[in-house]
């Protein structure tokens, strides 16, 4: 129903800000990274989520549209209600999030408060397809041992073919070699690592 709001912060409680918007005062539940950018007395814009139940009604609020969508894909999965997921979001920032999903990382996961190994297993499963995540984020350290120029596309490709079940070694391994026999796009360098013994 809102898709975002826009007032002056009037006080926090807990996790909780009360945004003043022509002197009401809407009680909005955010994460600890949302927390950290509202200071009381300042105006914020927070985009919004309702959640409306037999027992309340509920508000959600978020500093960037990244967050927020995360925050939707996150109560899109089988049993992540509206507060698990703002603690998973607490946790880890959207994009470290997206990352450990992506990598199906769930030792990561499972360090957030309130996550256990089934439910990470389930957000691995349900999202991995699903997250947006910059390559250029994903195992650099490892990445930059390649031993070809460290384009765009070569992240890119190694990225993919981890996502399609490679390990990082084998999928670094086969753009090297698929880069040094002429490959160049994202596209080329997959083909080519596929073709590869």
């Amino acid at each position: 129903m809102y898709n975002y709001l826009c007032g002056e912060i009037a006080d926090t409680i807990g996790n909780n800000v009360i945004m003043d918007i022509n002197g009401i005062g809407y009680e909005i539940a955010v994460s600890s990274f949302t927390l950290a950018e509202c200071k009381v007395g300042q105006r914020q814009k927070l985009y919004t989520y309702m959640q409306v139940k037999e027992d309340g009604v509920a508000l959600f609020g978020f500093a960037t549209t990244e967050e927020k969508n995360m925050f939707l894909r996150l109560v899109s999965v089988s049993g992540v209600g509206c507060k698990v997921a703002l603690a998973v979001l607490s946790g880890l920032d959207s994009n470290s999030l997206a990352i450990a999903i992506f990598n199906g990382d769930t030792k990561v996961l499972t360090k957030i408060k309130g996550l256990g190994k089934k439910t990470a297993e389930r957000l691995v499963l349900e999202l991995k397809e699903k997250v947006v995540v910059d390559a250029n984020e994903i195992n650099l350290p490892i990445v930059n041992n390649l031993d070809v120029p460290l384009t765009k596309e070569v992240q890119n490709a190694v990225a993919v073919l981890v996502s399609l079940g490679k390990s990082q070694a084998d999928a670094e391994k086969l753009v090297e070699a698929a880069s040094k026999l002429g490959a160049s796009t994202t596209e080329e360098l997959i083909n080519m690592a596929f073709r590869i013994n």
